[in-house]
């Protein structure tokens, strides 16, 4: 099952009992079991691509090396990567051993900017220490960048201080009952907010970019998490993201709607009011150019 891959004893000893992530599954992996991300200690990696869609500072003109993991430690009810992320899908792995998985690593990273990207990671940390390790045994040394949606452990994060260059999370809600709702995760304002704090801690204002996804209809919680990421720094780098795009029919109304440019200038426009001052921001065009399809390995 594990098909050849190179978990030193750490990683063994994470996997055995898993409690990578908040929910603390406690599962053993190594012998196949699977907790809420339906995951076991395989190569659980649905894609390895040249993405050229992430922060300009990131991907620069050639891309970055993006690895897409599958499946999620959150089930966000809008998310864009469902293909792959959707727990209750059955997703195969693109690659049949560790070894096969590095070399399209190593090819793809000859096309990007020299940026490897781990997209999903809180629940694949063994996995992509284990691939990071080897690349660094080939004297293989790119930026890495850990992509994450927040809901992380502070004591796994801070065995990562060494592994990992950029951090780029995101920080989704400030509403506890919105969180709840759209991603089935208990507390995420609190857990994610103290995840960031050790990132900002361990890289400084140079080594994170935290993401926020503006949901149409839903101001305050945007703004509140403007306030909740100003505790920890003014200075700290924040995305704007107006990309959202409603990818199916929701049940949540709000959710079936695109966001206008009279809400995205609103929480813009709150961002300064409160004294943060280093935003990077999207044009409202980005809502239907940044969708990807597993499918086809592509984005729209």
């Amino acid at each position: 099952m594990l098909q050849n891959i190179p978990y030193d004893d750490y990683e063994l000893n994470l996997l055995s009992s898993c409690q990578l992530c908040p929910r603390r599954c406690k599962v053993n992996r190594l012998k196949g079991e699977k907790g809420f991300c339906q995951t076991d200690a395989s190569l659980n990696v649905a894609l390895v691509c040249n993405h050229k869609g992430e922060e300009p500072s990131l991907s620069g003109e050639k891309g970055i090396c993006n690895v897409f993991f599958s499946h999620c430690n959150l089930q966000c009810t809008y998310c864009q990567n469902k293909q792959i992320s959707d727990n209750k899908n059955e997703v195969k792995n693109s690659y049949s051993t560790f070894d096969d998985l590095i070399l399209e690593i190593k090819k793809v990273l000859q096309e990007s900017e020299n940026v490897l990207g781990f997209v999903s990671p809180s629940h694949s940390i063994a996995l992509m220490r284990a691939i990071i390790r080897t690349l660094h045994s080939q004297g293989i040394y790119p930026k890495i960048v850990y992509n994450t949606n927040a809901y992380d452990r502070v004591e796994i994060l801070r065995d990562l201080e060494e592994f990992v260059d950029v951090y780029l999370p995101d920080y989704k809600y400030s509403d506890i009952l919105l969180a709840k709702e759209l991603s089935r995760v208990e507390n995420y304002p609190e857990i994610a907010l103290k995840a960031i704090e050790e990132m900002y801690r361990q890289k400084g204002r140079n080594g994170v970019i935290v993401r926020h996804l503006i949901l149409p209809s839903q101001i305050n919680n945007s703004k509140k998490a403007l306030w909740n990421i100003s505790d920890i720094s003014f200075n700290i780098n924040v995305s704007l993201m107006s990309q959202y795009t409603p990818c199916e029919q929701y049940k949540q109304e709000y959710l079936n709607q695109y966001l206008n440019e009279k809400e995205y200038q609103e929480v813009c426009d709150y961002f300064y009011e409160i004294g943060l001052s280093q935003g990077l921001f999207q044009e409202l065009s980005s809502q239907n150019n940044l969708v990807p399809d597993f499918d086809s390995n592509s984005w729209s």
